[in-house]
């Protein structure tokens, strides 16, 4: 009841104060308005970075082997293949791609006369085997079978490929439904769904958990022909695996020119660098406004201590206690923070919608808002408690001097 009974006197004095206390209320509601919304910011890079692609990364890679134009080439696709399989430490390899590498998106039809799309989903396409080096995880139906992929040179706008799909793209495909053993349509192609995995994310953007991808093979002989190739290790012979694969293919294929190997971590690294480092000026801009914010309290609370100095003798003369002053205080500065805070979830609500329409951000949950108020009070009441300590400190004999 005491802490009520100094609610009043508190709001007056305030309003005797009227223009400093809005500005300070301006201040913290533009903090929380914006706080709210980095920390969604920063904690979706952060999420979005560690998300799983869905394949063995840290047993996967991919080397390129491009063909020099105009040079002869006793190597293939094919026999390459067949090479790679049989080093030590290799557990399948593949032609294709891996995802966060290259990946493009197919509009995906249910009717073979492909009037209307139905989703867009990430294809990756690849030679036999591509399934097992990617090292994807089928938890419905059955995984590819060589025996029934068909071969690249045979195949035409009437070829059906057995495919595996994401859980997310069945679900849009054939909502309620069994997926397997349906049918659904490319531009080119059709697919019947042999298996379903659990993640596959061709890319790793703002909607990360979009992972609408599929999967297909055509059988390769011998193609002369170049690009990357998948090669999927046993756990922990990675790097071994690529310098025998590296040595390999420079003595099959002295037509090739091997450009580079990429690991999936160093995908991974390489696609999130600008993010994290974005991130990271993001919570260096969030210190920087909890700073500010937290000087503007102190030093208004700082001020008024100062103006307030004969006052508060007479209240420790009239029996106040160093308590009783302290909480007044800190009542005073929760009022302020308060009012600052609910504007500020206004404001971080209407930032995030025109965030949403330019930049493609997601809503922001009501649980961000409720942490970035909990920051700012705290905040608040660090700030103002050196202050208030110097105000409770204030002798009652500061009354009998004159101002």
């Amino acid at each position: 009841m005491s802490v009520l009974m100094q609610v009043s006197p508190i709001l007056a004095a305030l309003r005797r104060h009227r223009s400093a206390v809005v500005l300070l209320i301006l201040e913290i509601s533009l903090t929380m308005a914006v706080l709210g919304n980095l920390i969604f910011i920063v904690e979706g890079t952060l999420q979005r970075s560690r998300t799983p692609t869905g394949v063995m990364e840290s047993d996967v890679a991919v080397m390129q082997s491009i063909s020099v134009i105009g040079q002869g080439n006793p190597g293939n696709v094919g026999n390459s293949l067949a090479q790679l399989q049989q080093l030590p430490g290799v557990v399948a390899a593949a032609y294709g791609g891996v995802p966060l590498w290259y990946a493009e998106r197919d509009r995906l039809f249910l009717d073979s006369a492909r009037k209307a799309p139905v989703a867009q989903a990430y294809a990756f396409q690849g030679s036999q085997a591509y399934s097992r080096a990617l090292g994807v995880r089928v938890i419905e139906g059955r995984d590819l079978d060589d025996d029934e992929i068909p071969v690249a040179e045979a195949t035409n706008e009437h070829t059906v490929f057995p495919a595996l799909i994401t859980r997310a793209l069945a679900t849009q495909l054939f909502p309620g439904q069994d997926p397997l053993g349906k049918m659904f349509y490319n531009a080119d192609s059709g697919f019947r769904i042999q298996g379903i995995v659990e993640h596959l994310r061709g890319q790793i953007a703002g909607k990360f958990d979009d992972d609408f991808s599929m999967i297909y093979e055509a059988r390769i002989g011998a193609m002369d022909m170049g690009g990357g190739f998948t090669i999927r290790s046993q756990p922990g012979q990675l790097v071994p695996a690529l310098r025998a694969a590296s040595d390999l293919m420079q003595r099959m294929n002295p037509g090739h020119v091997q450009n580079k190997v990429y690991t999936m971590q160093q995908l991974r690294t390489e696609s999130f660098r600008g993010d994290l480092a974005l991130g990271n000026m993001l919570v260096v801009v969030m210190v920087i406004l909890l700073v500010v914010t937290a000087l503007g309290v102190s030093g208004l609370a700082s001020f008024w201590v100062q103006q307030r100095r004969r006052q508060i003798g007479m209240r420790r003369a009239l029996g106040a206690t160093r308590g009783d002053v302290l909480r007044y205080f800190q009542i005073e500065n929760l009022l302020i923070v308060g009012h600052g805070v609910v504007l500020g979830a206004i404001a971080a609500y209407v930032l995030n919608r025109l965030l949403m329409q330019d930049f493609e951000v997601a809503q922001l949950p009501f649980g961000y808002i409720v942490v970035g108020a909990a920051m700012v009070l705290v905040l608040g009441q660090i700030a103002v408690l050196g202050p208030a300590m110097r105000a409770a400190a204030v002798p009652p004999v500061v009354a009998t001097r004159s101002v």
